[in-house]
Protein backbone atom coordinates (compact mmCIF):
# COMPACT_ATOMS: atom_id res chain seq x y z
CA UNK A 1 0.00 0.00 0.00
CA UNK A 2 1.14 3.50 -0.77
CA UNK A 3 1.50 6.02 1.99
CA UNK A 4 -1.40 8.48 1.95
CA UNK A 5 -0.76 12.17 2.58
CA UNK A 6 2.96 11.73 3.03
CA UNK A 7 4.68 15.05 2.57
CA UNK A 8 8.04 15.07 0.81
CA UNK A 9 10.42 17.53 2.43
CA UNK A 10 12.58 19.31 -0.16
CA UNK A 11 16.34 19.23 0.26
CA UNK A 12 18.23 22.26 1.49
CA UNK A 13 20.20 22.30 -1.78
CA UNK A 14 16.97 22.35 -3.77
CA UNK A 15 15.51 25.14 -1.62
CA UNK A 16 18.64 27.26 -2.02
CA UNK A 17 18.69 26.74 -5.78
CA UNK A 18 14.98 27.52 -6.03
CA UNK A 19 15.52 30.79 -4.17
CA UNK A 20 18.65 31.85 -6.07
CA UNK A 21 18.40 30.59 -9.66
CA UNK A 22 14.97 32.02 -10.70
CA UNK A 23 15.85 35.61 -9.64
CA UNK A 24 19.20 35.35 -11.44
CA UNK A 25 17.53 33.98 -14.59
CA UNK A 26 14.87 36.71 -14.37
CA UNK A 27 17.52 39.43 -14.11
CA UNK A 28 19.43 38.00 -17.07
CA UNK A 29 16.24 37.78 -19.14
CA UNK A 30 15.23 41.35 -18.28
CA UNK A 31 18.71 42.50 -19.27
CA UNK A 32 18.45 40.59 -22.56
CA UNK A 33 15.01 42.04 -23.34
CA UNK A 34 16.24 45.54 -22.56
CA UNK A 35 19.31 45.02 -24.76
CA UNK A 36 17.16 43.60 -27.58
CA UNK A 37 14.74 46.51 -27.34
CA UNK A 38 17.52 49.07 -27.45
CA UNK A 39 19.25 47.27 -30.34
CA UNK A 40 16.02 47.07 -32.30
CA UNK A 41 15.38 50.73 -31.67
CA UNK A 42 18.81 51.71 -32.97
CA UNK A 43 18.31 49.47 -36.03
CA UNK A 44 14.89 51.01 -36.67
CA UNK A 45 16.39 54.49 -36.43
CA UNK A 46 19.04 53.47 -38.97
CA UNK A 47 16.43 52.17 -41.45
CA UNK A 48 14.25 55.23 -40.86
CA UNK A 49 17.24 57.42 -41.68
CA UNK A 50 17.58 55.56 -44.97
CA UNK A 51 13.88 56.20 -45.66
CA UNK A 52 14.40 59.89 -44.96
CA UNK A 53 17.36 60.05 -47.34
CA UNK A 54 15.29 58.41 -50.07
CA UNK A 55 12.29 60.69 -49.47
CA UNK A 56 14.49 63.82 -49.43
CA UNK A 57 16.27 62.73 -52.64
CA UNK A 58 12.89 62.28 -54.27
CA UNK A 59 11.73 65.70 -53.03
CA UNK A 60 14.75 67.33 -54.64
CA UNK A 61 13.39 66.22 -58.04
CA UNK A 62 10.08 68.09 -57.70
CA UNK A 63 9.57 71.07 -60.01
CA UNK A 64 6.70 73.50 -60.50
CA UNK A 65 4.24 72.25 -63.10
CA UNK A 66 1.20 73.71 -64.75
CA UNK A 67 -0.92 75.95 -62.54
CA UNK A 68 1.78 75.71 -59.86
CA UNK A 69 1.11 72.00 -59.23
CA UNK A 70 4.17 69.91 -58.23
CA UNK A 71 5.80 67.82 -60.91
CA UNK A 72 8.21 64.95 -60.32
CA UNK A 73 11.09 65.42 -62.75
CA UNK A 74 12.59 61.93 -62.62
CA UNK A 75 13.36 59.70 -65.61
CA UNK A 76 11.70 56.28 -65.81
CA UNK A 77 15.06 54.52 -65.48
CA UNK A 78 15.83 56.47 -62.34
CA UNK A 79 12.45 55.55 -60.91
CA UNK A 80 13.17 51.86 -61.54
CA UNK A 81 16.49 52.15 -59.75
CA UNK A 82 14.75 53.96 -56.88
CA UNK A 83 12.32 51.10 -56.18
CA UNK A 84 14.76 48.26 -56.68
CA UNK A 85 15.71 46.33 -53.52
CA UNK A 86 16.83 42.68 -53.13
CA UNK A 87 14.63 42.09 -50.01
CA UNK A 88 11.83 44.63 -49.68
CA UNK A 89 9.23 46.13 -51.99
CA UNK A 90 9.54 49.89 -52.34
CA UNK A 91 6.61 52.25 -52.77
CA UNK A 92 6.56 56.01 -53.29
CA UNK A 93 4.01 58.71 -53.91
CA UNK A 94 3.91 62.49 -54.31
CA UNK A 95 0.91 64.54 -53.18
CA UNK A 96 0.04 68.14 -53.96
CA UNK A 97 -1.02 70.59 -51.29
CA UNK A 98 -4.69 69.84 -51.93
CA UNK A 99 -4.15 66.08 -51.29
CA UNK A 100 -4.09 65.00 -54.93
CA UNK A 101 -1.54 62.31 -55.79
CA UNK A 102 0.56 63.57 -58.70
CA UNK A 103 3.16 60.79 -58.95
CA UNK A 104 4.07 57.40 -57.54
CA UNK A 105 3.77 53.66 -57.99
CA UNK A 106 1.21 53.00 -55.22
CA UNK A 107 -1.49 54.62 -53.14
CA UNK A 108 0.15 55.27 -49.75
CA UNK A 109 -1.94 56.59 -46.83
CA UNK A 110 -1.09 60.12 -45.76
CA UNK A 111 0.54 60.63 -42.33
CA UNK A 112 -1.79 60.57 -39.30
CA UNK A 113 -0.85 64.14 -38.36
CA UNK A 114 -0.23 67.16 -40.56
CA UNK A 115 3.44 68.12 -40.77
CA UNK A 116 4.65 71.57 -39.79
CA UNK A 117 7.60 73.60 -40.98
CA UNK A 118 9.57 72.81 -37.83
CA UNK A 119 9.01 69.06 -38.24
CA UNK A 120 8.56 68.25 -41.93
CA UNK A 121 9.57 64.60 -41.45
CA UNK A 122 7.10 62.00 -40.07
CA UNK A 123 7.55 58.21 -39.73
CA UNK A 124 4.59 55.86 -39.30
CA UNK A 125 3.40 52.32 -40.01
CA UNK A 126 0.77 51.56 -42.65
CA UNK A 127 -0.45 48.94 -45.09
CA UNK A 128 0.04 49.16 -48.86
CA UNK A 129 -1.20 46.55 -51.33
CA UNK A 130 -2.04 44.27 -48.39
CA UNK A 131 1.46 44.43 -46.89
CA UNK A 132 2.75 46.07 -43.74
CA UNK A 133 5.15 48.90 -44.53
CA UNK A 134 7.17 51.57 -42.81
CA UNK A 135 6.52 55.01 -44.29
CA UNK A 136 8.67 58.13 -44.26
CA UNK A 137 6.74 61.32 -45.03
CA UNK A 138 8.69 64.42 -46.05
CA UNK A 139 6.81 67.68 -46.72
CA UNK A 140 8.33 70.26 -49.02
CA UNK A 141 6.86 73.68 -48.31
CA UNK A 142 6.50 76.19 -51.14
CA UNK A 143 9.48 78.33 -52.11
CA UNK A 144 10.34 80.43 -55.14
CA UNK A 145 11.65 77.38 -56.94
CA UNK A 146 9.41 74.59 -55.62
CA UNK A 147 5.70 74.23 -54.86
CA UNK A 148 4.24 72.68 -51.74
CA UNK A 149 4.34 68.87 -51.96
CA UNK A 150 4.43 65.79 -49.70
CA UNK A 151 6.72 62.91 -50.61
CA UNK A 152 5.90 59.48 -49.17
CA UNK A 153 8.49 56.73 -49.35
CA UNK A 154 7.63 53.27 -47.96
CA UNK A 155 9.20 49.84 -47.78
CA UNK A 156 8.07 46.46 -46.50
CA UNK A 157 9.47 45.04 -43.25
CA UNK A 158 11.53 42.08 -44.53
CA UNK A 159 14.94 43.54 -43.67
CA UNK A 160 13.69 44.87 -40.37
CA UNK A 161 12.20 41.50 -39.36
CA UNK A 162 15.37 39.71 -40.38
CA UNK A 163 17.42 42.10 -38.30
CA UNK A 164 15.09 41.59 -35.32
CA UNK A 165 15.47 37.80 -35.62
CA UNK A 166 19.24 38.09 -35.87
CA UNK A 167 19.32 40.30 -32.79
CA UNK A 168 17.06 37.86 -30.96
CA UNK A 169 19.19 34.81 -31.77
CA UNK A 170 22.41 36.71 -31.15
CA UNK A 171 21.22 37.57 -27.67
CA UNK A 172 19.36 34.32 -26.88
CA UNK A 173 22.28 31.93 -27.46
CA UNK A 174 24.66 33.80 -25.12
CA UNK A 175 21.76 34.07 -22.64
CA UNK A 176 21.31 30.30 -22.62
CA UNK A 177 25.04 29.83 -22.11
CA UNK A 178 25.12 32.46 -19.35
CA UNK A 179 22.13 30.95 -17.55
CA UNK A 180 23.68 27.49 -17.78
CA UNK A 181 26.98 28.78 -16.37
CA UNK A 182 25.18 30.66 -13.60
CA UNK A 183 23.18 27.58 -12.59
CA UNK A 184 26.35 25.44 -12.65
CA UNK A 185 28.27 27.98 -10.56
CA UNK A 186 25.40 28.32 -8.06
CA UNK A 187 25.07 24.54 -7.84
CA UNK A 188 28.80 24.20 -7.15
CA UNK A 189 28.70 27.05 -4.62
CA UNK A 190 25.74 25.47 -2.80
CA UNK A 191 27.48 22.08 -2.82
CA UNK A 192 30.64 23.60 -1.37
CA UNK A 193 28.63 25.65 1.12
CA UNK A 194 26.88 22.51 2.40
CA UNK A 195 30.15 20.61 2.79
CA UNK A 196 30.46 21.54 6.52
CA UNK A 197 26.97 20.12 7.13
CA UNK A 198 27.87 16.92 5.31
CA UNK A 199 31.10 16.71 7.30
CA UNK A 200 29.18 17.27 10.53
CA UNK A 201 26.69 14.55 9.58
CA UNK A 202 29.56 12.18 8.78
CA UNK A 203 31.23 12.87 12.14
CA UNK A 204 27.99 12.27 14.03
CA UNK A 205 27.17 9.11 12.08
CA UNK A 206 30.54 7.60 13.00
CA UNK A 207 30.00 8.10 16.72
CA UNK A 208 28.90 5.32 18.99
CA UNK A 209 25.69 5.52 21.00
CA UNK A 210 27.61 6.35 24.18
CA UNK A 211 29.81 9.06 22.61
CA UNK A 212 28.10 12.23 23.81
CA UNK A 213 31.00 14.65 23.48
CA UNK A 214 30.35 18.17 22.28
CA UNK A 215 30.64 18.69 18.54
CA UNK A 216 32.43 22.03 18.84
CA UNK A 217 32.65 24.81 16.27
CA UNK A 218 35.90 23.80 14.57
CA UNK A 219 35.65 24.92 10.92
CA UNK A 220 31.89 25.29 11.03
CA UNK A 221 30.60 28.46 9.32
CA UNK A 222 29.09 31.20 11.44
CA UNK A 223 25.59 30.49 10.06
CA UNK A 224 25.76 26.85 11.23
CA UNK A 225 27.06 27.62 14.72
CA UNK A 226 23.58 28.05 16.28
CA UNK A 227 22.78 24.52 15.08
CA UNK A 228 26.06 23.20 16.50
CA UNK A 229 25.43 25.03 19.79
CA UNK A 230 22.00 23.41 20.00
CA UNK A 231 23.56 20.00 19.28
CA UNK A 232 26.18 20.58 21.97
CA UNK A 233 23.47 21.59 24.44
CA UNK A 234 21.54 18.45 23.54
CA UNK A 235 24.70 16.36 23.99
CA UNK A 236 25.23 17.83 27.45
CA UNK A 237 21.64 17.03 28.45
CA UNK A 238 21.85 13.54 26.98
CA UNK A 239 25.16 13.00 28.78
CA UNK A 240 23.62 14.09 32.07
CA UNK A 241 20.63 11.82 31.47
CA UNK A 242 22.89 8.90 30.55
CA UNK A 243 25.07 9.40 33.61
CA UNK A 244 22.00 9.72 35.82
CA UNK A 245 20.58 6.52 34.35
CA UNK A 246 23.81 4.62 34.88
CA UNK A 247 24.17 6.00 38.40
CA UNK A 248 20.58 5.10 39.23
CA UNK A 249 21.00 1.55 37.93
CA UNK A 250 24.26 1.15 39.86
CA UNK A 251 22.80 2.62 43.06
CA UNK A 252 19.62 0.58 42.80
CA UNK A 253 21.54 -2.66 42.19
CA UNK A 254 23.92 -1.93 45.06
CA UNK A 255 21.28 -0.92 47.57
CA UNK A 256 18.75 -3.60 46.71
CA UNK A 257 21.28 -6.39 46.88
CA UNK A 258 21.61 -6.29 50.70
CA UNK A 259 17.89 -6.21 51.61
CA UNK A 260 17.14 -8.86 49.00
CA UNK A 261 19.84 -11.09 50.45
CA UNK A 262 18.44 -10.53 53.97
CA UNK A 263 14.93 -11.20 52.72
CA UNK A 264 16.05 -14.44 51.09
CA UNK A 265 17.79 -15.50 54.31
CA UNK A 266 14.70 -14.82 56.44
CA UNK A 267 12.49 -16.74 54.01
CA UNK A 268 14.89 -19.69 54.12
CA UNK A 269 14.87 -19.47 57.90
CA UNK A 270 11.08 -19.54 57.94
CA UNK A 271 11.03 -22.53 55.60
CA UNK A 272 13.39 -24.49 57.82
CA UNK A 273 11.65 -23.54 61.08
CA UNK A 274 9.58 -26.22 62.81
CA UNK A 275 7.79 -24.13 65.42
CA UNK A 276 5.36 -21.25 65.08
CA UNK A 277 7.42 -18.84 67.17
CA UNK A 278 10.44 -19.14 64.90
CA UNK A 279 8.17 -18.76 61.86
CA UNK A 280 6.61 -15.64 63.36
CA UNK A 281 9.99 -14.11 64.13
CA UNK A 282 11.25 -14.81 60.62
CA UNK A 283 8.10 -13.34 59.07
CA UNK A 284 8.46 -10.23 61.24
CA UNK A 285 11.99 -9.84 59.91
CA UNK A 286 10.66 -10.33 56.38
CA UNK A 287 8.08 -7.62 57.00
CA UNK A 288 10.74 -5.23 58.34
CA UNK A 289 12.96 -5.93 55.34
CA UNK A 290 10.05 -5.34 52.98
CA UNK A 291 9.30 -2.00 54.62
CA UNK A 292 12.92 -0.93 54.30
CA UNK A 293 12.99 -2.10 50.68
CA UNK A 294 9.76 -0.27 49.91
CA UNK A 295 11.16 2.92 51.40
CA UNK A 296 14.41 2.43 49.50
CA UNK A 297 12.58 1.90 46.20
CA UNK A 298 10.41 4.97 46.82
CA UNK A 299 13.49 7.05 47.60
CA UNK A 300 15.26 5.77 44.50
CA UNK A 301 12.25 6.67 42.37
CA UNK A 302 12.11 10.15 43.92
CA UNK A 303 15.81 10.56 43.20
CA UNK A 304 15.31 9.40 39.61
CA UNK A 305 12.50 11.94 39.10
CA UNK A 306 14.75 14.70 40.46
CA UNK A 307 17.70 13.77 38.23
CA UNK A 308 18.51 16.28 35.45
CA UNK A 309 17.99 13.59 32.82
CA UNK A 310 14.35 13.14 33.74
CA UNK A 311 13.75 16.70 32.48
CA UNK A 312 10.86 17.66 34.80
CA UNK A 313 11.55 21.33 33.99
CA UNK A 314 8.80 21.19 31.43
CA UNK A 315 6.37 20.81 34.38
CA UNK A 316 7.60 23.90 36.27
CA UNK A 317 4.60 26.11 36.95
CA UNK A 318 3.76 28.99 39.28
CA UNK A 319 2.66 27.49 42.62
CA UNK A 320 1.80 28.81 46.08
CA UNK A 321 4.76 27.79 48.23
CA UNK A 322 3.03 28.89 51.46
CA UNK A 323 0.09 26.58 50.89
CA UNK A 324 2.40 23.70 49.94
CA UNK A 325 4.53 24.04 53.10
CA UNK A 326 1.51 24.30 55.40
CA UNK A 327 -0.19 21.28 53.82
CA UNK A 328 2.99 19.17 54.07
CA UNK A 329 3.40 20.07 57.74
CA UNK A 330 -0.22 19.12 58.45
CA UNK A 331 0.27 15.77 56.72
CA UNK A 332 3.30 14.94 58.90
CA UNK A 333 1.85 16.05 62.26
CA UNK A 334 0.51 12.54 63.07
CA UNK A 335 3.98 11.02 62.48
CA UNK A 336 5.54 13.64 64.77
CA UNK A 337 2.93 13.05 67.50
CA UNK A 338 3.58 9.31 67.29
CA UNK A 339 7.20 10.05 68.20
CA UNK A 340 6.16 12.52 70.94
CA UNK A 341 7.61 15.47 69.02
CA UNK A 342 6.21 18.91 68.31
CA UNK A 343 6.05 19.84 64.61
CA UNK A 344 5.06 23.43 63.92
CA UNK A 345 4.89 26.00 61.14
CA UNK A 346 6.00 29.60 61.52
CA UNK A 347 5.71 32.25 58.84
CA UNK A 348 3.40 34.42 56.76
CA UNK A 349 0.35 32.49 55.56
CA UNK A 350 -0.27 34.82 52.62
CA UNK A 351 0.29 33.32 49.14
CA UNK A 352 3.93 33.16 48.04
CA UNK A 353 4.22 32.36 44.35
CA UNK A 354 7.31 30.66 42.96
CA UNK A 355 7.96 28.54 39.90
CA UNK A 356 8.32 24.86 40.67
CA UNK A 357 7.24 21.26 40.45
CA UNK A 358 4.67 20.78 43.21
CA UNK A 359 5.16 17.05 43.77
CA UNK A 360 8.95 17.32 43.84
CA UNK A 361 8.90 20.27 46.24
CA UNK A 362 6.53 18.33 48.51
CA UNK A 363 8.95 15.37 48.37
CA UNK A 364 11.86 17.67 49.24
CA UNK A 365 10.10 19.09 52.30
CA UNK A 366 8.92 15.61 53.29
CA UNK A 367 12.51 14.38 53.27
CA UNK A 368 13.76 17.33 55.34
CA UNK A 369 11.07 16.84 57.99
CA UNK A 370 11.41 13.03 57.89
CA UNK A 371 15.18 13.44 58.32
CA UNK A 372 14.58 15.52 61.46
CA UNK A 373 12.01 13.03 62.79
CA UNK A 374 14.32 10.10 62.11
CA UNK A 375 17.68 11.41 63.32
CA UNK A 376 16.83 14.17 65.78
CA UNK A 377 13.83 12.65 67.53
CA UNK A 378 13.58 12.51 71.27
CA UNK A 379 10.56 12.77 73.56
CA UNK A 380 9.54 16.38 73.88
CA UNK A 381 11.67 17.43 70.89
CA UNK A 382 10.67 20.28 68.64
CA UNK A 383 10.80 20.69 64.84
CA UNK A 384 9.95 24.09 63.38
CA UNK A 385 9.33 24.74 59.70
CA UNK A 386 9.67 28.40 58.75
CA UNK A 387 8.77 30.19 55.51
CA UNK A 388 10.28 33.59 54.74
CA UNK A 389 9.63 35.72 51.63
CA UNK A 390 12.25 38.49 51.92
CA UNK A 391 14.76 39.09 50.46
CA UNK A 392 14.24 35.71 48.70
CA UNK A 393 11.72 32.90 49.27
CA UNK A 394 13.24 30.57 51.87
CA UNK A 395 12.24 27.39 53.72
CA UNK A 396 14.01 26.38 56.93
CA UNK A 397 13.57 23.15 58.89
CA UNK A 398 14.98 23.49 62.41
CA UNK A 399 15.32 20.74 65.02
CA UNK A 400 16.75 20.53 68.53
CA UNK A 401 18.44 17.17 68.10
CA UNK A 402 22.12 16.29 68.49
CA UNK A 403 23.10 18.34 65.45
CA UNK A 404 25.55 17.58 62.64
CA UNK A 405 29.34 17.95 62.96
CA UNK A 406 30.73 20.81 60.88
CA UNK A 407 33.02 18.43 59.01
CA UNK A 408 29.97 16.57 57.72
CA UNK A 409 27.96 19.60 56.53
CA UNK A 410 28.88 19.01 52.86
CA UNK A 411 29.13 15.23 52.96
CA UNK A 412 25.62 14.58 54.24
CA UNK A 413 24.14 15.59 50.85
CA UNK A 414 25.99 12.76 49.11
CA UNK A 415 24.11 9.62 48.17
CA UNK A 416 23.99 6.85 50.76
CA UNK A 417 25.92 9.01 53.22
CA UNK A 418 24.92 8.31 56.81
CA UNK A 419 26.47 9.71 59.95
CA UNK A 420 28.09 7.24 62.29
CA UNK A 421 25.68 6.20 65.03
CA UNK A 422 22.59 7.15 63.00
CA UNK A 423 19.31 5.48 63.81
CA UNK A 424 18.44 2.37 61.84
CA UNK A 425 15.92 2.42 59.04
CA UNK A 426 17.40 5.12 56.84
CA UNK A 427 18.94 4.56 53.44
CA UNK A 428 21.09 7.68 53.04
CA UNK A 429 19.13 9.11 50.09
CA UNK A 430 16.85 11.69 51.71
CA UNK A 431 19.25 14.63 51.71
CA UNK A 432 20.61 13.68 48.28
CA UNK A 433 17.04 13.95 46.99
CA UNK A 434 16.68 17.32 48.71
CA UNK A 435 19.81 18.62 46.99
CA UNK A 436 18.75 17.39 43.51
CA UNK A 437 15.27 18.89 43.80
CA UNK A 438 16.69 22.19 45.06
CA UNK A 439 19.18 22.25 42.18
CA UNK A 440 16.37 21.60 39.70
CA UNK A 441 14.56 24.71 40.98
CA UNK A 442 17.66 26.88 40.96
CA UNK A 443 17.62 26.90 44.76
CA UNK A 444 20.48 26.53 47.24
CA UNK A 445 20.31 24.15 50.23
CA UNK A 446 22.68 24.41 53.19
CA UNK A 447 22.86 23.07 56.72
CA UNK A 448 23.83 25.25 59.65
CA UNK A 449 24.19 24.79 63.41
CA UNK A 450 21.14 25.83 65.39
CA UNK A 451 21.70 29.22 67.07
CA UNK A 452 20.58 27.78 70.43
CA UNK A 453 23.62 25.48 70.41
CA UNK A 454 21.99 22.11 69.76
CA UNK A 455 20.27 20.76 66.68
CA UNK A 456 20.55 21.73 63.04
CA UNK A 457 18.92 24.10 60.56
CA UNK A 458 18.40 23.13 56.92
CA UNK A 459 17.89 26.19 54.77
CA UNK A 460 16.53 26.13 51.16
CA UNK A 461 16.73 29.51 49.37
CA UNK A 462 14.89 30.00 46.06
CA UNK A 463 15.55 32.58 43.33
CA UNK A 464 13.43 35.69 43.64
CA UNK A 465 9.98 35.49 42.02
CA UNK A 466 7.54 38.04 43.40
CA UNK A 467 3.77 37.47 43.39
CA UNK A 468 3.14 40.51 41.18
CA UNK A 469 5.17 39.01 38.36
CA UNK A 470 3.03 37.60 35.59
CA UNK A 471 3.01 33.87 34.97
CA UNK A 472 5.11 33.99 31.80
CA UNK A 473 7.87 36.07 33.44
CA UNK A 474 7.81 33.94 36.58
CA UNK A 475 8.03 30.71 34.63
CA UNK A 476 10.94 31.98 32.53
CA UNK A 477 12.79 33.08 35.67
CA UNK A 478 12.43 29.68 37.32
CA UNK A 479 13.50 27.70 34.26
CA UNK A 480 16.53 29.93 33.66
CA UNK A 481 17.60 29.59 37.27
CA UNK A 482 17.21 25.81 37.16
CA UNK A 483 19.30 25.59 34.00
CA UNK A 484 22.09 27.78 35.39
Amino acid sequence: MHAVGRRVTPSLRGQLLWRVVPPVVLVVMISAVATYTLGLRFATDAYDTALFDSARSLAQQIRPGMNGAPLLDLPEAAQQILVSDPYDRIFYAVFAANGTQVAGNAMIPLPPRAPVAERPLVFYDARVAGESVRVGSYTLFATRTAPTATVLFAETLVKRNRLAQQLLWTLTLPLIVVVGLVVALIWDAVRRGLTPLNRLASVLSERGWADLRKVGHGQVPVEVRPLVDSLDSLMVRLGAAHQAQQRFISDAAHQLRTPLAGLSAQINRALRARDVQTNKSALQQVQTSLRRMTRLVNQLLSLARAEPGSDPQRHLLPIDLSRLVQQTCRDLVPAALAQEMDLGFAGDCDPLVIVGHELLLAAMLNNLIDNALRYASHPGGCITVRLKREPFPEITVEDDGPGIPLIEHENIFERFRRLPGSAAGGCGLGLAIVREIAKLHGAEVVVEPRPAGTGAVFRVTFPECKPQQDIATCTATGVAAAAA
